[in-house]
């Protein structure tokens, strides 16, 4: 989802108002970082972040961009994506949407379909009182898709 300079500015005063009122420091690492997650589209993994923000940041560490995710994902500004593989990807827009994993190249998009909104949620599945669902959509992207060449794996995958 892109946002606009207005929403971006919008959303890091949130992120700076609710630090201040935790009495959390506000580094200028956190501000580059978070403005670099929130203009992501793509759900990026930390490396890919500080590769993002190197220009900013040029001696920022992997650790460092790891702590400011993880204090990020604490105070409700970013989430952590579950996909598969070992690398974490993060997503800094926190309204309900649901994501499509490509289990071949790992990228994640946002999932924009009519009926996902509209999955019943339970009222209470084996004690559990759930209050919202994500829905992760793992399979492959068009582009891994029109790599496919034996065709096994052509008549595997649905056409659309």
């Amino acid at each position: 989802m892109k946002r606009t300079p207005k929403e971006l500015d919008a959303r890091i005063g949130e992120m700076v108002e609710r630090c201040r009122s935790e009495g959390m420091n506000l580094t200028p690492q956190r501000l580059v970082i978070f403005r670099a997650l929130l203009e992501s589209e793509d759900h990026p993994s930390p490396e890919l972040l500080r590769d993002r923000v190197r220009d900013q940041l040029p001696a920022v560490s992997l650790a460092t961009i790891y702590k400011t995710l993880d204090v990020l994902v604490t105070l409700g500004f970013a989430a952590e994506v579950p996909v598969t593989g070992n690398t974490k990807r993060y997503d800094g827009n926190m309204g309900a949407h649901h994501h499509l994993v490509c289990t071949r190249c790992g990228s994640v998009a946002d999932a924009d379909h009519a009926s996902l909104p509209e999955i019943p949620l339970p009222r209470s599945l084996h004690g559990f009182a759930p209050h919202g669902y994500s829905v992760h959509v793992h399979g492959l992207c068009s582009t891994c898709r029109s790599t496919l060449t034996t065709p096994k794996e052509k008549k595997s995958w649905p056409k659309n």
